[in-house]
């Protein structure tokens, strides 16, 4: 209580970013570095984090890869700096990311990191291989992120911002990537997104997540939990230029899906905001139905509903001969449905794939109303590809080379 009743002196400079950053100089040095390695590449690549949103440098980042011709794939909390119809798009990289994106990824001879930290779900656990044969460059604003994990990279600490505006004054190569390209959309058309899963019984949840995200163009924001719905998500959204994603990365917070909503829907003045969200994560905070209803917030809630906690499910599956400890066995969960309509928020629930036209048209029969979607999923619907541990990021299971 002391501390809530104290009276603060709010710094003038609290927003500041470090001091200690590079010098223009500094910059363009690393700037030209950049170029001339461009100009030798065959198969350039650009990873796209979130420090690039957060720096407020959208539109020049889309200007720097337009302007040098470059193919971008994204971290997770990176995917909404570019749309998904962008041709300069590849795809979602990581240890559940599209089988192209980590195959670009791991074979790429130059990639280009803006504002993300190589953490062990970009990488692998393999960093050797994925360091191999490229040359890599890493910006970023904080210091300790640079040459950390992965050492040898040529770094810069600045602010995104600054390079990105610096290199487009001085940047104006037209990189022919065209054979690149098409090497990695081969890779593409091989197994995309939607045929990882075609063997399952009932609802695939990349095709549901395509289908959902044509339905949602009205939607300024998606939010998702932690789990598979997350990854499922992040596989296959199509986020357009003023779609928001909101996820709670490597915080790993379940239960963070239907909060963030809320925040979202206010801070864009009650607007429209899809929120994702495993059966799990939904129930840590169920009760903010409550909050949704008395304010009357347009937020679309959709429940990738796997009956159990997926994601550990599957790692017990993998690594603990399926002893399913508290994730299936003293798990359950409610009527979701139900639960909705007890809080006076209209719901409906689809178990077959002939169901979900008629879901998704009425979650958004009354835009500026909510609603709950519950999509039943078959209980052993898995996350694919995943990246093997211990292999290259361009390994995952299922091995389709076998």
């Amino acid at each position: 209580m002391n501390l809530q009743k104290d009276e603060i002196t709010i710094p003038a400079n609290r927003n500041s970013l470090p001091n200690n950053t590079s010098s223009a100089n500094e910059i363009q040095l690393f700037i030209d570095e950049v170029n001339r390695s461009l100009n030798k590449s065959k198969k350039p690549m650009v990873l796209v984090g979130h420090g690039v949103r957060l720096a407020n440098a959208t539109n020049e980042f889309l200007e720097f890869i337009e302007k040098n011709n470059l193919p971008v794939v994204c971290s997770l909390l990176g995917l909404d700096t570019i749309s998904y119809n962008h041709p300069n798009r590849i795809g979602f990289i990581g240890t559940y990311g599209n089988r192209w994106a980590n195959y670009a990824l791991g074979t790429c001879d130059l990639l280009l990191v803006l504002g993300s930290r190589l953490d062990l779900r970009q990488t692998g656990t393999d960093i050797e291989s994925f360091r191999k044969d490229k040359t890599i460059f890493h910006v970023d604003i904080e210091k300790a992120e640079l040459n950390n994990r992965l050492i040898g990279c040529k770094t810069l600490n600045a602010n995104v911002t600054e390079f990105l505006e610096l290199a487009n004054q001085t940047t104006d190569s037209k990189n022919d990537t065209t054979d690149w390209t098409i090497e990695i959309e081969q890779k593409k058309q091989q197994l995309p997104d939607i045929a990882e899963l075609s063997s399952i019984k009932g609802i695939n949840p990349n095709v549901f997540i395509h289908l959902l995200s044509q339905h949602s163009k009205q939607a300024k924001a998606f939010t998702t939990d932690v789990g598979n719905n997350q990854m499922w998500t992040a596989q296959s959204i199509e986020l357009s230029s003023e779609q928001r994603f909101l996820s709670s990365g490597g915080m790993g917070a379940m239960g963070y899906s239907l909060p963030a909503a809320i925040g979202a829907s206010f801070a864009l003045g009650k607007a429209p905001v899809v929120c994702i969200a495993g059966d799990g994560g939904f129930q840590i905070n169920i009760q903010e139905l409550q909050t949704i209803r008395r304010n009357n917030l347009p937020i679309k809630i959709v429940i990738i509903n796997n009956h159990c906690l997926g994601m550990i499910r599957q790692f017990q599956d993998a690594y603990f001969d399926s002893c399913y400890q508290s994730t299936v066995n003293g798990y359950n969960t409610p009527d979701f449905e139900k639960v909705a309509k007890a809080y006076e928020i209209d719901a409906f629930t689809i178990s077959s794939p002939d169901q979900i036209e008629e879901g998704l048209t009425r979650l958004w029969e009354n835009p500026d109303q909510p609603f709950l979607l519950n999509v039943s999923l078959d209980i052993h619907t898995n996350v694919y590809p995943k990246m093997m541990f211990g292999s290259p990021i361009t390994e995952m299971e299922p091995n389709i080379n076998n």
